[in-house]
């Protein structure tokens, strides 16, 4: 492990930027591999793939001794309430855990696995999530060989997501655990898809919900699909007793304040001021006064615009596929909001894979890797922009770099509710 932060993270801005050239030729990648699949390493196309994705994420998640701040101390403060005893969400880590207590107890394996042994814990935190993001991989490339799709094309999906660079900084750089959550929110789709199992179906999106509540939007897009009532009130049973039935038992085992933790669990959106349009009128209400009192309004309705936002594009894509339905509703969802997580940009990327929206993702995520770039290493893991500007002029910075991505992403949400009236090709369920 290195432990000169400077050049640690100077090495992997660099390791970054590799796995971003090979992102960006990923289909000439594929169309290579096979004209060489002779070759006998070539052989197993899903193993190699997989340790592409293991690879890329391993490498820095090792040497790169740092996560973003403010969430790795959040993760070490429930860690050690969590081994104590304590209960997380009135701990010293109050506040700190804005979600369900299902990642509660793979942060504690975490710190035990630190005091236990000489790996240290901003590895360890990131290790769930590495693993989630290589799974991730397979299932993609799984949908892709079991829909007909060519090799070439199976194979390009599997690579956008092996070497994605949203992917790569939230798991390896940031520390963030969101690809646990994508992952059994695919599994979620990827059961229903494919012969229509509900209750494992269920029984996975019940956990992605456990983990972070966000995943709840796929439940009525689902219900929209399910043909008859008995299948409908039976999957929504088991999606929603299994959050409820692991907090309450948390809250047993603990004698946890169950105000606080839903109150926070329930009522996150992000932290207000530094994403889209909001960030605009947080800047300019520096400047004129009269715009506060916008900005405020805005942030007050926040989460009525969210589902707003929500349940018009469900109804735009009620027609549409599951996936297809999915990958718009998030996209409005972001577009609208007032607040927002960077780790949040990854949810889209897997299923937008899947519903072969390939050229809005490339500019997506080579913008979105742009803005997490600079809040990663100007500010939240590597504090350098800290060091050229004054603390005013950083925190005007960190709000103008979401605008360009906010653009892209409201762009591509109406690209996407202008071709819901389509219905969609290969993936149709």
């Amino acid at each position: 492990m290195w432990s000169d932060e400077t050049l640690s993270a100077t090495w992997a801005l660099a390791w970054l930027l590799l796995t971003i050239v090979g992102f960006i030729y990923a289909r000439a990648l594929a169309d290579i591999w096979y004209t060489r699949a002779r070759e006998r390493w070539l052989g197993n196309t899903l193993l190699v793939v997989l340790l592409i994705a293991l690879v890329v994420r391993l490498v820095p998640s090792l040497l790169l001794p740092v996560g973003a701040g403010y969430d790795i101390e959040s993760f070490r403060l429930t860690g050690e309430a969590f081994l104590a005893g304590e209960d997380v969400y009135t701990s010293a880590a109050m506040g700190r855990h804005p979600y369900l207590p299902m990642q509660v107890y793979l942060i504690g394996l975490a710190s035990f696995g630190a005091e236990s042994t000489s790996l240290p814990f901003v590895f360890l935190i990131k290790l769930p999530a590495l693993i989630a993001d290589v799974i991730i991989t397979a299932v993609i490339y799984s949908t892709g060989k079991r829909s007909g799709m060519s090799r070439e094309i199976t194979l390009n999906w599997a690579l956008l997501y092996a070497l994605n660079p949203i992917s790569i900084m939230v798991t390896a750089y940031h520390g963030q655990f969101d690809s646990v959550t994508v992952m059994l929110l695919l599994f979620a789709w990827y059961f229903w898809h494919f012969g229509q199992r509900l209750l494992v179906s269920a029984t996975a999106l019940g956990f992605a919900i456990l983990n972070k509540t966000w995943p709840v939007v796929f439940l009525p897009i689902i219900l929209l699909r399910i043909t008859t009532i008995r299948k409908r009130i039976t999957y929504t049973t088991l999606s929603v007793l299994i959050p409820v039935t692991f907090t309450i038992g948390y809250i047993v085992i603990f004698d946890a304040d169950s105000r606080t933790m839903l109150n926070r669990a329930l009522t996150h959106t992000g932290v207000p001021g530094y994403w889209g349009l909001s960030a605009m009128l947080a800047v300019a209400s520096d400047t004129w006064d009269a715009l506060q009192d916008v900005y405020d309004g805005l942030t007050a309705i926040r989460r009525w615009l969210i589902l707003a936002a929500g349940l018009y594009a469900l109804w735009r894509t009620r027609k549409q596929s599951s996936l297809e339905a999915l990958v718009t509703v998030i996209l409005c969802v972001f577009a609208v909001t007032v607040g927002m997580g960077l780790q949040w940009l990854l949810w889209v990327v897997p299923f937008a894979i899947l519903a072969n929206d390939i050229r809005w993702l490339k500019r997506y995520c080579l913008v979105g890797t742009l803005f997490l770039v600079f809040q990663l290493f100007g500010y939240h893991m590597v504090p350098w922009a800290s060091h050229l500007f004054s603390p005013v002029t950083v925190n005007t910075l960190l709000r103008l770099v979401s605008i360009p991505i906010w653009i892209v992403m409201a762009w591509w949400a109406i690209d996407r509710l202008k071709r819901a009236r389509v219905l969609p090709g290969n993936l149709t369920s």
